[in-house]
C-alpha cells in the first residue's frame, strides 16, 4: 500500500469518526430532556457562584496586602492545577474503560485502523475533562477588577490549551498502564492485545439448575439483586464501599478522640454510607437486561418498591449500628443523631432509587445525576446551613414525579 493510499485512508477514517463522535454529541444532547436541561444548568451556576464567592474574598485580601503581580501568579497556579486534575480525570475514565472493554460495536470486527481507534476511544474519555471548566470559570471571574481583564482571558485561555494538553496526556499514560498490563501478542498493534483481554469472557463455575417457585415481584427482585451482588459484577464492586462505610462509622465511636468529633465524623460516615447504597441500588438495577425486564408483567410499583425497600434496610441497618454503638451520648442527643440520620440516609437512599428507576437503562447517566444532586447538596449546606437538605428533598420529589413514565422508558 503506497503512501498516498494510506494518507486517503486516514482521511476517509478521520471523517468517519469525526461524524460519529458529531452524532453521539446530538444523541446524547437529545436524550436529555428540557427540563433536564435547566436543573444542570441552574447545578452548575449555583457550583460557580459557590466556588467563586469562596475565592472571591481570599483574592481579594491577597490583592490588597500583595498586589496585583501576586493574584495574577495565585490564578494561574490554580488554574494549572485543575488543568492538571482534568488530565487526572481523563486518565481515570479512559482506564477504566480500557479494563472493562469499552462500550459500542466490536471495534476488532471493524476495518479501521488502530491509530483511528485509538483516537475515537480517546475522544469519549477525553470529554469528562470538561468538567473542570465550571471551578475554572469560578476561578478565574473570581479575579475580575483585582487583574487586569486581558489577563484573565489570556489565563483563561492559557488554562483550556493547558486542559485539552493534560487530557491527551492523561489517555495517553491510561493506553501505556493498559499495554504493561495486557498479555503480549506478537504480530499485533499495542491497542488490539487490551481490547482483546477486555472483551475476554470470565469462565466460572457451573451454575445450578434453576428452581421456578411463586412469590411476590418486589421480593423476587430482591433474591436476584443479592444473587447478582454475590457474583462478579459491576453491582459487587459497588456493595464493598457502603459496608466498609458502615462498619468505619461504628469504629468512629471507639477512636480515642473528643465525643464531640466522633458524633460528627460518625454522621459523616453515615451519609456516606446511604450514599454509597444508593450508588449500588443505581448499579444492582442496572445489571437487569432491558429487554427482558420490559418483557415481564412488571409494573412501576414493583421494580421501584424492591428499590426503596433496600434503600429502607440500609437507613435501618445505620440507625441500628449508631442506636448500639453511640450509648456513650446523653438519651437526647442520641434521639437527635438518629431522627437526622434516618431521614437524611432514608431520603438519599430513595433518591438513588427513584434514578434508578426513572434513568433505566442509563446506569452512568443515573450515577452522574445523583453525584450531582449530593453535590449540590453539599455546596448549598455550605453557603447557608441546611438549605443542601432542602435542596435533596427537591430532588426526591422531583425525581418522585418521574416514576410514571416508566413504562414509556427506551433502551439508548
Amino acid at each position: 500500500m503506497n503512501a498516498s493510499t494510506l494518507v486517503e485512508r486516514e482521511r476517509r477514517e478521520s471523517d468517519a469518526f469525526r461524524l460519529l463522535e458529531r452524532t453521539l454529541v446530538r444523541r446524547r444532547v437529545a436524550g436529555v430532556d428540557a427540563r433536564l436541561r435547566v436543573e444542570l444548568a441552574a447545578l452548575a451556576a449555583l457550583i460557580l457562584g459557590f466556588l467563586f464567592w469562596q475565592v472571591r474574598i481570599p483574592l481579594d485580601s491577597l490583592e490588597r496586602r500583595t498586589g496585583v503581580a501576586t493574584v495574577a501568579e495565585v490564578e494561574f497556579a490554580g488554574l494549572a492545577a485543575l488543568a492538571i486534575g482534568g488530565g487526572g480525570i481523563a486518565f481515570a475514565r479512559h482506564t477504566v474503560r480500557l479494563r472493562r472493554g469499552p462500550g459500542g460495536p466490536a471495534w476488532l470486527a471493524l476495518p479501521v485502523t488502530p491509530r483511528a481507534l485509538g483516537r475515537h476511544l480517546a475522544w469519549g474519555s477525553r470529554a469528562t475533562a470538561w468538567l473542570a471548566l465550571v471551578p475554572a470559570a469560578a476561578w478565574v471571574l473570581a479575579g475580575v477588577q483585582l487583574v487586569p481583564a486581558w489577563w484573565l482571558v489570556l489565563l483563561f485561555a492559557i488554562f483550556v490549551w493547558m486542559l485539552l494538553e493534560a487530557a491527551r496526556l492523561g489517555c495517553w499514560l491510561a493506553v501505556r498502564d493498559a499495554v504493561r498490563r495486557a498479555e503480549p501478542r506478537s504480530g499485533l498493534d499495542d491497542l488490539s492485545p487490551v481490547l482483546v483481554a477486555a472483551r475476554r469472557v470470565r469462565t466460572s463455575a457451573p451454575l445450578p439448575a434453576a428452581h421456578w417457585r411463586r412469590q411476590p415481584a418486589w421480593r423476587a427482585l430482591l433474591v436476584k439483586d443479592l444473587v447478582v451482588t454475590r457474583r462478579p459484577s459491576p453491582a459487587r464492586q459497588r456493595a464493598i464501599a457502603p459496608i466498609a462505610l458502615l462498619v468505619s462509622s461504628a469504629v468512629a465511636w471507639a477512636l480515642p478522640i473528643a465525643p464531640a468529633l466522633a458524633h460528627a465524623l460518625a454522621f459523616a460516615l453515615g451519609l456516606l454510607t446511604a450514599a454509597t447504597l444508593a450508588e449500588w441500588i443505581i448499579a444492582v438495577a442496572g445489571t437487569d437486561p432491558f429487554p427482558v425486564l420490559r418483557g415481564l408483567p412488571l409494573g412501576v410499583a414493583s421494580v421501584w418498591g424492591a428499590r426503596l425497600l433496600w434503600a429502607v434496610l440500609g437507613s435501618a441497618s445505620l440507625l441500628v449500628v449508631q442506636a448500639l454503638c453511640a450509648r456513650a451520648l446523653h438519651p437526647m442527643a442520641l434521639q437527635v443523631l438518629l431522627v437526622w440520620l434516618g431521614a437524611a440516609s432514608l431520603a438519599i437512599g430513595a433518591l438513588g432509587a427513584n434514578y434508578a428507576v426513572t434513568l433505566y437503562p442509563r446506569v452512568e447517566h443515573a450515577q452522574r445525576m445523583l453525584a450531582l444532586s449530593l453535590g449540590l447538596a453539599i455546596a448549598a449546606s455550605l453557603m447557608i446551613p441546611l438549605v443542601g437538605w432542602v435542596l435533596v428533598f427537591t430532588a426526591l420529589l422531583h425525581s418522585a414525579r418521574r416514576l410514571p413514565g416508566w413504562s414509556r422508558q427506551e433502551a439508548f
